[in-house]
């Protein structure tokens, strides 16, 4: 028996092994979500159709069902709750926008992959965020 045993002090090393477990586990985890890119878009075309699916307002704010439809042509409308948006969808090297009638704009962000499709719209200067999937 060592003497910090018998003087009963305890042995760290489970704990900082225990702790360098959690760095490397959040780590990866954040490695894991960083590594998903969007799907580069070609046309406005690729993203038409009806969409359903969440949209949070503010930090971590409540959540309300949100339906978006894209059409052809670029317009689009969305809506949740009482609220009622029109705006349009561009594409221009690879990468979709939307710009809304209440003056919001940012990044829409295509996924597609063997789990389906989505996409994510945020504000470039944030207020809510969207996450939809195709329309059953």
């Amino acid at each position: 028996m060592t003497k910090r045993a018998k003087e009963g002090i305890a042995v760290q090393a489970p704990t900082t092994i225990s702790r360098a477990i959690r760095v490397v586990l959040a780590t990866l985890l954040l490695a894991g979500c960083a590594s998903v890119v969007p799907t580069p878009v070609t046309s406005v075309g690729e993203l038409a159709g009806k969409w359903q699916g969440t949209i949070t307002q503010g930090f971590n704010g409540p959540q309300q069902f949100y339906f978006l439809t894209i059409e052809p042509d670029g317009r689009m409308v969305a809506q949740w709750g009482p609220n009622w948006q029109w705006g349009k969808v561009t594409v221009n090297g690879g990468a979709a926008t939307f710009e809304m009638t209440d003056i919001a704009s940012g990044p829409l962000n295509y996924y597609a992959g063997p789990k389906g499709r989505s996409i994510t719209m945020e504000p470039t200067f944030g207020g809510w965020y969207v996450q939809v999937t195709p329309a059953k």
